[in-house]
């Protein structure tokens, strides 16, 4: 048997869609949770000085984006053949360059820079994204691509309330609402709410 730790913060963000896809799939795992203050004497000692690692049976694997699409391919949750994969990448990557926008905003230290940012990204950015992201969740059959469960909806819904929080749009659940259907749909998943309802509680 696979000895599986996932190691990350004490809280959702990158890692939460690794634990959901072990959840869905059975595979115990033990949920290291690391204190930041801790986090400076451990990170030289990491693949990459980054959270979130995925360790098996004492190997280490960091990059969230090589973890979960390794997950999707070892319980089929990835595309049936090279264009599928191709949708979910293509899919994913149009997600994570939503959200990686809204993440250098969020450590923008220059506050008058990071007011006329977040104005760009509110006006000119983030409406006409949303509403495409939106779209595409609402022609797949409430999926992220392919109208089906595969490994990008669970990067999705495990990382939606920390994109939340870093984009402060408080009625994007209403403009947008295939997005919290989405998240909704995979955490109401037998065993990801079952870990859900055991985990600790995180906002973000």
């Amino acid at each position: 048997m696979e000895n599986v730790k996932v190691i990350y913060f004490p809280l959702k963000g990158m890692a939460e869609g690794i634990r959901l896809i072990l959840a869905h799939n059975g595979q115990e795992f033990e949920d290291v949770r690391i204190p930041h203050e801790e986090w400076p004497a451990m990170k030289p000692n990491t693949p990459f000085g980054q959270l979130p690692i995925l360790e098996i049976n004492g190997k280490q694997y960091a990059q969230t984006s090589a973890i979960v699409r390794y997950l999707g391919r070892k319980y089929g949750l990835g595309g049936n053949n090279v264009d599928e994969d191709f949708e979910i990448d293509q899919n994913m990557e149009f997600f994570n360059d939503l959200r990686s926008k809204g993440s250098a905003l969020f450590y923008e230290k220059d506050e008058k820079r990071k007011a006329a940012l977040r104005e760009d990204l509110q006006k000119n950015y983030y409406p006409t994204a949303l509403a495409k992201l939106n779209d595409i969740i609402a022609q797949n059959n409430g999926h992220l691509a392919l109208g089906r469960l595969t490994w990008a909806d669970f990067m999705f819904a495990g990382i939606y309330d920390s994109m939340k929080y870093i984009m402060q749009i408080p009625d994007i659940d209403e403009k947008y609402p295939m997005l919290v259907e989405l998240q909704q749909k995979v955490l109401s998943l037998p065993r990801v709410k079952e870990f859900c309802d055991r985990a600790p509680k995180s906002d973000f």
